[in-house]
Order: structure tokens, then sequence, then C-alpha cells
């Protein structure tokens, strides 16, 4: 199961700094000690034949205000490090029959902590990654004598491509950021975000009103035995505001805000914020009453923020190569390449080098993967046909190298994940033109409505053979678009459901504004930071059911 949702993060007690000097002395000790433990490991019956050490400097800053109050401010400054230890051969490796993003294992949780105190902490840092490194590489045997013991298994698979292909060895080095930005100011934040949060207090009918900032500044080390050496950084932060009031009848129902800039200076300002603060308030409040919706089969027109959503979890994910090289994935375009998948003039590319798009900084950016290799830009559908997949350095037939998209987080390994995913079109509707094609479709099917799908918070797909391939968007704000003309009327209570190919085949037209949806996707090596950008789309057959019934008592009290 895949999901894209949005994540609230708490964060722990302030670390000291580490000096400049002591970072960089830090790339030289993990440096050595990658080298001294992948010489002691060549004289074991199972010798690596390769090694790579992947650590994160990691700084969050987080401040949270709700009705007016500071309810959180905390600082965080940690430092971890993820071994990888291969053992057998590029060809056939420890990796090959273990589930992709348990790695060799221990792809959970487990990292090397390593201490803030620069040199004077450097014994316990070697520690650390002597005793992750060693239990890394139990767990590496482990998984290749498994393999070896069941080599049938390998015989009968599909997919014999390597296990780890040939890449280019980079050498990258960015220097720390200064002292400036490696933090905000808390206090300065704490007043914006009560001035945000109060706005909340007008409306008694909303039960729950907050506005926080994540403000996160990596800095990654990734060093391999083959001689990659790369050290970059990349800041970000984040304002989200959250809402929610109850119906009489329980249902919880929410809405948010979010914005996004790789530097705090350039969020928007208050005075922008808090009038979209009111209008949610406002849709909140027409909500409570707003008539839930029976089960339903029909047309539909998708916000670009919606679609965005419904592009990365119905096609995304079925782009990511690595997942087609198990039998037991549903491999939906693994034989496709060339032929039409999408509606011709329609195109699809995931770029993680895209920094800005339609105005915006996009939350997916990067510049090498988690296995050192280069984000590039995939054009995955180039008018309707099936192009290329999102590649790590796990080979897959016909595709032999990676394009950059191996991505983790913590001590998950790393596997192919999307990052910026961009929809376009060749012949774009007007947003009135997309209007009178949906109300033509209602009638062609003899219905007395469709929806406008404009707000969505995330949703889930399946992807392999053991379950459905299904997928389910959960709509924050939905309205019903009657062909007779009436005023269209807001709704609750609903799941956008399906199966993947049959929405493929019912994209009618797209729209020529595009809208951009930040979130964060978990998988299986942990919650990445992605972006989507999509125009409006029209679909003529979308299903949808009633929502898992969560009803809650309505307060008996009124609210303070």
């Amino acid at each position: 199961m895949r999901k894209i949702k949005l994540i609230v993060f708490v964060f722990g007690l302030i670390g000291l700094c580490t000096p400049v000097r002591a970072q960089e002395k830090f790339l030289e000790m993990i440096k050595d000690e990658m080298n001294k433990e992948f010489a002691e490991l060549q004289k074991e019956k199972h010798a690596p034949y390769y090694m790579n050490f992947r650590a994160v400097d990691e700084r969050r800053t987080f401040v949270m205000s709700t009705f007016g109050a500071i309810m959180q401010s905390v600082k965080n400054h940690r430092r971890y490090l993820v071994p990888q230890v291969r053992i057998g051969s590029p060809e056939y490796d420890n990796f090959t029959t273990r589930e992709m993003g348990s790695g060799a294992g221990r792809g959970g949780p487990s990292v090397a902590q390593l201490s803030l105190n620069g040199e004077s902490g450097e014994a316990a840092d070697r520690n650390a990654i002597w005793y992750e490194t060693e239990s890394r590489y139990k767990v590496a045997v482990s998984a290749l004598q498994q393999a070896l013991g069941n080599e049938q298994m390998f015989l009968q698979m599909s997919d014999k491509s390597p296990s780890l292909s040939k890449t280019k060895i980079e050498k990258y080095y960015e220097p720390q950021l200064p002292a400036e930005k490696l933090t905000i100011d808390r206090e300065a934040w704490g007043k914006r975000l009560n001035e945000i949060s109060s706005e909340f207090k007008k409306y008694p009918e909303i039960i729950e009103g907050s506005a926080h900032i994540e403000y996160n500044v990596l800095r990654t080390y990734f060093i391999s035995t083959e001689g990659a050496e790369i050290v970059h950084n990349l800041p970000y932060a984040r304002i989200m505001v959250q809402a929610s009031t109850m119906a009489d009848d329980g249902m919880r129902l929410p809405l948010h805000l979010s914005y996004f800039a790789y530097d705090p200076d350039n969020l928007p300002s208050n005075d922008s914020i808090m009038k979209d603060v009111n209008v949610i308030a406002k849709k909140l409040i027409a909500l409570r009453t707003a008539p839930t919706v029976d089960p339903f089969s029909g047309p539909a027109l998708m916000s670009g923020a919606a679609s965005g959503v419904f592009f990365h979890e119905i096609f995304g994910h079925r782009t990511e190569g690595q997942r087609m090289k198990k039998d037991v994935d549903g491999q939906t375009f693994k034989d496709m390449i060339g032929k039409l998948v999408l509606p011709e003039g329609m195109s699809v590319a995931d770029d993680p080098t895209l920094r800005y798009c339609a105005g915006t900084e996009l939350n997916g950016y990067y510049k090498y993967d988690e296995q050192g290799v280069k984000a590039e830009r995939v054009d995955v559908v180039i008018d309707g046909k099936m192009n290329d997949f999102l590649m790590t350095r796990t080979a897959l037939e016909g595709h032999a190298r990676s394009n950059g998209h191996g991505r983790a987080v913590g001590g998950f390994d790393p596997v192919s994940r999307q990052s910026n995913l961009i929809i376009s079109i060749k012949d774009p509707r007007t947003e009135k033109e997309l209007r009178a094609l949906l109300i033509e479709e209602i009638k062609k099917q003899n219905k007395e409505f469709g929806f406008y799908f404009k707000e969505v918070s995330g949703g889930f797909t399946q992807t392999g053979r053991m379950a459905i391939n299904s997928f389910n968007v959960t709509p924050l704000e939905v309205y019903r678009v009657y062909a007779d003309g009436r005023p269209d009327e807001l709704v609750r209570g609903l799941d956008m459901i399906g199966t993947p190919l049959a929405m493929f085949s019912n994209i009618v037209a797209a729209g020529g504004q595009v809208e951009v949806f930040t979130g964060m996707c978990g998988a299986e090596s942990g919650s990445i930071p992605v972006t989507a950008v999509s125009p409006c789309i029209l679909v003529n057959r979308i299903e949808v059911q009633r929502v898992m019934n969560y009803k809650a008592i309505p307060p008996i009290l009124e609210r303070p």
C-alpha cells in the first residue's frame, strides 16, 4: 500500500551546534571507517563486493499555535548514518529476493545514531558505525544464503537483470549553510502563527484551528567503495493551517492550507494567509449542513490539485521501476513501452531537478538521490505513449541504468519513488469548455448530476498481485454539478475509488492552467516529500462510495 498524505511532525529537544570544521572532519572520519570495515570484511567467506555510507545531519524547527496560543516550540538537531552492505555479485546479491524497502533486513528505523560533539565524539561515532555495519553484514549473509538456497526461484524469475547496475561515480561538494540559515526565530514565528490561528476564534462552529511552521535543513553525505563522494544541502520550510468542524450527525469535517518555500522569508505574508483562513472557515461552516452522498458512478471534473493526487496514486506508483522487478507486483506498465496508456497529447514527466513550476516552489526537488546518482528528469509518457520508468540501481529488462530516483529516509534502503510529477496536455480546454463538456457527459449518461472535486487530502493505492489493484482518494471539498443548471451543491461523506486501468481510459479532456499539490508520500522506504503538478481533468466515469462511519457524538458544551 502506498500513501500520499499531509503529515504533522513533533520534535524533541535542541542539540548543540556542530562547528563547520568538525563537520568536515566528520566526512574524513566516515570515509576512513568505511574503508577499514570494507577491508576487514574482505577476510570473511562472504566478502562484500560493495558498500556505501549515507549520513544525514538533520536540523528541524517546529512551532505550532492553536486558537492564538503556542502549543509547541521545539528545535531538534541529530546526525545518523545508514550503511548498506552488498554481498554476492552485482548480478545476484543479498537484495535480490528481499522485499524492497527492507533492504538487507535492517531497513526500518535502525541507524547508527551519531554524536553532535565534533572531534570529542569521534570514538562514540566510530563505535556506532561499526555496530550498525556489523549488524547489517550479518543479516546480508543470512539473506544471501537464503537466496542461494532457493536458486530455483531465481531461475524462474521473469526479470534476471542485475541487482546493482553500473552508474557514473559522482564527486560533488557543497559547503555548510551559514548559521543564520540553519534555524528560524521561533519567537517571531510564534507571534505570526498566533495571529493566524486566532482567526478561527471568530467562528464558534470550528472545534479545531491551528497553524504551524516546520523548517528543515538536511545536510547529506554519501560515500561508497566505488569512489562516490557527495555532500549537499537541502533547506525547506512549510506552513500548515488546519481546521475542522463537526456536523450534527457527528461526522468530522477537516480542511487545510499548505504553503511551501525553500527559504522561510519567501513564505506568504500573514495578511495573505489570513484571507485564506477566513475562506476555509466559511467553507467548514457550510460543510456542517451539506448533504451526504450515496454511492455513484458517473462523470466528474477534478481540479488541478485533485487530479495531481489522482495521478500520483493511480499512475505514478505504477511507473516506479524497482517494484516491477518482483513477480508479485502487478507490473501494470512493464510491457507497455511505446504503447498508448493515456489519451493522445497527454504527457507525464517526473522531474526532481525542477525547483519551480507555475510560480510555486516544488517540494520534490533534490540534486542527488540516496544511491549517489544525480537526479534526472524522466519523460514517463510522451503524447499518451509509455516511454520510461523511474529507476534506481536495481535494473529492469530494457532499463539498465538508474535515472536518480532511489529515495529513502531514516534507516530505510532506497527504492524507486516519485519526486515532482508533472502532467501536461497538448490541446488544453478552457475552464468554461470543460464545464460544458461535463454537462454534456452528464446528459449523455442520463444522470441528474456529476461531481466536481476541488480539494483532496491524499489517498492510497494497491499495486501488488496479492490484492485487488485499486485506489482510494479522500476528497475534502466536493460539489454536485447539476445538468439542469441548478447551482452547484456542496456535499460531504464520500471517497473516490476505482481500479487504475479503467480510470486511465476514462480521461476525456484536460485544462491548460495547472495547480500544485504538495505532500508526503509513504511507501517502502519511508515518508518522502513529493509534489504533483496537474491541470484540471474531465473523466467520463468515476466511482464514489460513502466514507467509513467514524462519526462521534457532537460537542455538548459550547466552545469556550
